[in-house]
């Protein structure tokens, strides 16, 4: 089966659309503020990926400006997950994300000015990792 790099931003469009609602309805269940705020930051940074990815897609040319603003399901969302269960679904979720942009860069190397997109969403994934696994150092 041949992709087209339109089916690969679909994956990645889908990909963030579940990522983001898993994120929403994560902090809507949440018992603790602080493991709500964080969520809802994670939430917040894969709807812009979202809609860079959206963009990326209707053929606008990628120009200079172009900046992020800092899928694979993994694991299942439970209402008495504790905040560090919660943690560790999300911590899987930003690993699976990360891999699959930088399998995305990898089929873009042709083409510059998409690859730097799936590469820097690797690297944002990977920040949201390193936070999470802080925040999982509290519980």
């Amino acid at each position: 089966m041949q992709l087209t790099v339109s089916d690969i931003l679909d994956v990645a469009i889908k990909s963030e659309e579940s990522s983001c609602k898993f994120y929403k309805d994560m902090a809507a269940k949440a018992q603790n503020p602080v493991t709500e705020k964080v969520l809802l930051k994670l939430a917040q940074d894969e709807q812009d990926h979202l809609n860079y990815l959206l963009w990326l897609k209707s053929g606008k040319p990628i120009n200079e400006q172009v900046y992020f603003d800092g899928f694979e399901e993994a694991g299942e969302l439970y209402p008495e997950m504790s905040p560090g269960e919660v943690l560790q679904v999300a911590m899987q979720r930003e690993g699976a994300a990360a891999k699959m942009y930088r399998q995305m860069a990898d089929i873009f190397k042709k083409h510059p000015d998409k690859q730097f997109i799936f590469e820097r969403m690797a690297r944002e994934e990977d920040t949201h990792s390193a936070a999470i696994a802080k925040m999982m150092e509290q519980f």
